[in-house]
């Protein structure tokens, strides 16, 4: 379905999209931009139907590239990807530090029609501010001391393909107007010059600030925002989808073996300490814990010493907890006692499952999240 609209809004295209619409079009439009949409459309669905005849569990697992997912939440934003990849939407990606925001954004651009077409990534917050504007818009020979030749920025490099635009929360206010004016009128002036040039771009923005927050507080322009947000992605940080943690670890564990004749295997111990840890870093530590253990790594097996000391100490501090509680000195409130049983029923159901929490968070009738903070020790969100 393509929606055909005089009206066109941030609302009607968002809602367009959730129920189904492959992309919209806002009149008047050009034939052969509406030509060039269906098109895109029909080969969108031959590719769709094609994945479920070769991989009947593809609406339960998604795979592509490094982005993997088990998570319920996670197939939601995988299947967004899938219908907004091959329009010219524009796409906010919102997400703590390290869960993946910019491998998002290049599956998106991956299943565009612009895959073959530049891919440019720039973190915004670790740009100068005062080399902000040259990046990205480019800069005249003269512009300013030390622009001895003419320069393109970063949008006449991505023409015709894709702008990643990371940390978009930390562009200065003069800057997100000038934004705001290329994203309207689809062309650029360099730094210094009295020149439009028209430029072709799909720009995808990620933050890990909450921009709508910035926009109450007058630090982001309520207008980039809106223009941003025709699709918004939120990705969930790592301990929200535990399901996705080993097959992430197992991933990273052939990716950084790759070339050897066999991938190394992980001890059951050291993916129970995989599950149990937080993970403030999210995926990017959980990828770095696993090159830790490979570097580290003499026999065909990564087992709990081979991870990362922190990971390790979060295993102690646990093990510490349940030495020390109630029932194990024989000094026991009701709290402790029943928290001590809860455990026990847990290990019964865990064996009578031969491990399998999935199977064991089903028969408990509790979520795997729930599961894994039980027998991690950690404070359940009723308990806090």
């Amino acid at each position: 379905m393509i929606l055909l609209t005089a009206y066109a809004s941030v609302e009607t295209a968002i809602e367009a999209l959730k129920n189904g619409a492959f992309d919209y079009l806002s009149k008047p439009f050009k034939v052969d931009e509406m030509l060039d949409t269906v098109k895109r459309a029909i080969e969108s669905s031959k590719n769709a139907a094609a994945a479920a005849v070769t991989d009947p569990n593809a609406p339960l697992r998604y795979q592509f590239e490094n982005l993997i997912a088990t998570n319920s939440t996670m197939l939601q934003v995988c299947e967004m990807i899938q219908r907004v990849g091959p329009t010219a939407a524009t796409v906010l990606i919102n997400g703590e530090s390290g869960t993946g925001k910019e491998v998002i954004a290049r599956t998106i651009h991956n299943t565009s029609p612009r895959k073959e077409k530049p891919w440019v990534a720039v973190n915004c917050a670790a740009l100068p501010e005062n080399l902000l504007e040259s990046e990205m818009f480019g800069h005249v020979k003269g512009a300013f001391t030390g622009a001895v030749v003419d320069k393109e920025g970063l949008f006449e490099t991505a023409n015709g393909g894709t702008l990643f635009l990371d940390e978009i929360s930390s562009l200065p206010l003069l800057l997100q107007g000038k934004l705001l004016r290329v994203l309207q009128e689809k062309e650029i002036r360099r730094v210094g010059g009295n020149k439009s040039i028209p430029v072709d771009v799909r720009v995808i923005a990620a933050s890990n600030s909450n921009l709508e927050q910035l926009v109450a507080q007058g630090t982001f322009r309520a207008d980039l925002y809106y223009r941003f947000a025709v699709i918004t992605l939120d990705i969930p940080a790592l301990r929200d989808r535990p399901e996705d943690i080993l097959p992430l670890a197992r991933h990273f564990i052939r990716s950084e073996s790759a070339g050897t004749k066999a991938h190394p295997a992980l001890s059951q111990e050291a993916a129970d300490l995989l599950v149990a840890y937080a993970w403030p870093g999210n995926v990017r530590e959980l990828e770095n814990a696993i090159k830790h253990a490979v570097t580290f790594l003499q026999t065909d097996t990564i087992t709990p010493d081979l991870l990362p000391p922190r990971i390790i100490a979060r295993a102690s501090e646990s093990k510490a907890q349940r030495s020390a509680s109630p029932s194990a000195q024989g000094n026991t409130s009701l709290k402790g006692f029943l928290k001590a049983k809860e455990k026990e029923y847990l290990e019964q159901i865990l064996a009578s499952t031969h491990g399998d929490k999935e199977k064991a968070a089903q028969t408990l009738q509790v979520s795997l999240a729930t599961l894994y903070r039980k027998l991690s020790d950690e404070p359940t969100p009723s308990e806090n």
